[in-house]
């Protein structure tokens, strides 16, 4: 057996020389992005006085530009890293060869679509966010034509250059950073610009009931959240290496119920309480049941998780409980029952993303240093 030790890249799984060609590609892209969207800027502006924020202001065209941009960034991202249109590299493919990459099937490129479209979104949603705070603090300000053209290039090349690079070095820890950003932005978006400033004295869902931007705001995250939470699920629960059976049934249990938190995430999304109270809390609180079958099944499956990971999902699957009896004796309303229930799941969610991909990593370096 070799004692090899393996010379750990700075980041991202790649070399030195490698991360250098990834941020001139990352720099090449957003000058491209700059370019284009500055000359389309500058024809849309030209002679125009803008707002800041609002209908036909500099932000919402930011807004849409960085939103389309967000989404072509990430694909142009995984297709310049040559792994085709797959959502990133596995750590142990089958066959044992570690760094080989698989052709993209029909499933890959439905997930690489998914994560596209959530920078996409994060892109539009964020920009809009920043907008409105910047309105807010330039009361009644204008941009003449040429600043707003240069303003709104250099966002869009920001955002070209970022996505880009995300796509280029993605992997699980970095999808999970992804994911929390996206939904806590779409969440606050659509909390922000809530048609009724009382929603709150109703429940979380009330966000969604409405005919308003904000609703279409919360409803997406949710959906779209869900469907990122089903695509990893698969590459969360790497099953490839894995050869006793006790635990590879572990494992595939934690995939099945990974899936059905992101469909019953999904479906909270799909079918407001408007459309149907029945599919809407069926979907909410199957989700929470999952939850706490997948706290207690993940110990047999990531036996080589630290102890505090299994610790923090009982906690979580405690206070999920104890909310639940606060609100069932009347001494908590339902609004944040169904907050703190959500944000637990959803953190626990993270954070296992960013567990199981350190165990990828570990068991990777391990592989190497014994071949």
């Amino acid at each position: 057996m070799s004692t090899t030790r393996r010379v750990r890249p700075a980041f991202g799984g790649l070399s030195a020389p490698a991360q250098l060609t990834v941020e001139g590609a990352g720099i090449v892209s957003g000058a491209a992005v700059f370019v284009v969207v500055g000359a389309v800027a500058l024809l849309l502006f030209w002679g125009r006085t803008l707002p800041i924020a609002g209908p036909g202001s500099v932000g919402q065209f930011v807004a849409i530009a960085g939103g389309i941009i967000g989404f072509l960034a990430y694909v142009a991202g995984r297709l310049w890293r040559r792994t085709g249109l797959t959502p990133f590299e596995t750590a142990r493919p089958a066959g044992g060869a570690v760094g080989a990459v698989h052709r993209a099937g029909a499933v890959d490129i439905f997930d690489t679509f998914a994560i596209a479209l959530a920078h996409g979104i994060l892109a539009l949603l964020g920009w809009l966010v920043l907008g409105a705070v910047l309105a807010n603090g330039f009361q009644d300000a204008t941009v003449y034509h040429f600043s707003a053209t240069v303003l709104a290039a250099a966002a869009a090349g920001v955002t070209g250059y970022a996505v880009f690079l995300s796509a280029a070095r993605m992997d699980l820890m970095r999808l999970s950073t992804v994911l929390a950003a996206f939904a806590v932005v779409g969440i606050l978006t659509s909390m922000l610009s809530a048609p009724d400033p009382h929603w709150w004295q109703l429940h979380l869902s009330a966000l969604g009931m409405s005919q308003s931007v904000s609703s279409l705001a919360f409803n997406l995250t949710l959906i779209l959240a869900g469907v990122i939470v089903t695509a990893l699920a698969r590459y969360a629960t790497d099953t490839r290496g894995i050869t006793d059976p006790a635990r590879r049934a572990a494992v595939m249990r934690v995939r099945v119920g990974l899936i059905l938190i992101g469909v019953l995430l999904a479906g909270v999304g799909v079918f407001t309480l408007n459309i149907s109270v029945t599919l809407h809390n069926v979907s909410a609180v199957g989700m929470v049941l999952v939850f706490a079958l997948v706290v207690f099944w993940v110990r047999r499956a990531l036996p080589a998780a630290p102890r505090s990971f299994f610790v923090l999902g009982y906690v979580f699957f405690g206070a999920i409980v104890l909310m639940l009896v606060f609100f069932a004796v009347g001494y908590y309303v339902l609004t944040a029952a169904e907050l703190v229930a959500g944000v637990l799941v959803f953190s626990w969610l993270i954070v296992y993303l960013r567990v199981s991909g350190a165990a990828a990593e570990s068991a990777e370096n391990i592989h190497v240093g014994e071949a």
